[in-house]
């Protein structure tokens, strides 16, 4: 589906929501390692980056990049694997995310989501999920990398809430993650909760031979045990717009077919999530 010139793999097809469709005339233009909180205008909230679907070779290297940067610093063994693209990559029903600096476009962070519509996901094909994901659409969460800075905690928030609307337009009802310590312990965070039991840890093909745990997180309920918790991660996933998270514009048409139709233990403060 690649062609020559960087042009687009797949067609264009799910028009722009008109939260995603409407950008602000307004953007600022501040430095990379700003540590200034995102910007309110009437027109939404400003971020100093990016996030968009990767469409063309460029921006895949700019994405595999990071990722490989990233990857070398807390697993570098795995890191070996993750020098160039991988075959996941490109694969039917599978987008990457790459956030990028308004400044230079330097890269900050990236997000690969693979679902299984048409074709099961790695966690259906390897592993024996408990009754209750079997059926269901999930989407597979996963190469998740962030570079280290000021604005690495945002950038990882914002990934995650362009992960989270792009699974809502999906219809999806489980976003799954191998989460790798410490990185799952964010992931509970987030709310997201052992597909097995607590805390079991198993080997699947894309981690490289590195137990994981693997977590789900239900979207349909996510908004409610948010507000109910009085979750500090509600306002910014769930009632504020930010216009540079664009990821309607360029989605593939094979989206547009329609799908089937706990709350953290302890008070959890916003902090906990600004830490890479």
């Amino acid at each position: 589906m690649k062609s020559a010139g960087g042009k687009h793999w797949w067609p264009l097809g799910v028009p722009a929501g008109p939260t995603e469709r409407a950008r602000s005339n307004g953007s600022t233009s501040r430095a990379r390692g700003d540590t200034t909180a995102p910007v309110g205008t009437n027109k939404g909230t400003l971020l100093p980056f990016r996030i968009q679907l990767v469409r063309n070779d460029k921006q895949l290297d700019s994405a595999v990049r990071i990722r490989h940067a990233v990857y070398q610093r807390h697993l570098p063994t795995l890191a070996e694997l993750l020098a160039t693209p991988e075959d996941a990559d490109k694969q039917e029903n599978t987008i990457v995310l790459l956030a990028t600096s308004k400044v230079d476009a330097t890269p900050l962070g990236t997000m690969r989501i693979h679902t299984n519509s048409g074709k099961l996901v790695e966690f259906e094909r390897e592993l024996d999920l408990p009754e209750r994901y079997i059926g269901k659409t999930i989407a597979h969460v996963a190469r998740l990398a962030v570079a280290s800075g000021p604005l690495s905690g945002l950038v990882k928030l914002s990934l995650f809430k362009a992960l989270h609307r792009y699974c809502l337009a999906l219809q999806i009802d489980f976003m799954m993650v191998a989460g790798k310590p410490p990185i799952d312990r964010q992931y509970e965070r987030l709310g997201f909760e052992d597909v097995f039991s607590q805390e079991a840890y198993v080997s699947i093909t894309s981690s490289g031979g590195i137990p994981v745990r693997v977590m789900a997180f239900e979207l349909a309920t996510a908004e409610q045990r948010w507000r109910d918790a009085q979750h500090p991660l509600y306002k910014f996933m769930i009632q504020e717009f930010h216009p540079d998270i664009e990821i309607f514009q360029s989605v593939s048409s094979m989206w547009s077919q329609p799908r089937r139709v706990r709350i953290p233990p302890a008070p959890i403060e916003l902090a906990d999530f600004l830490v890479v």
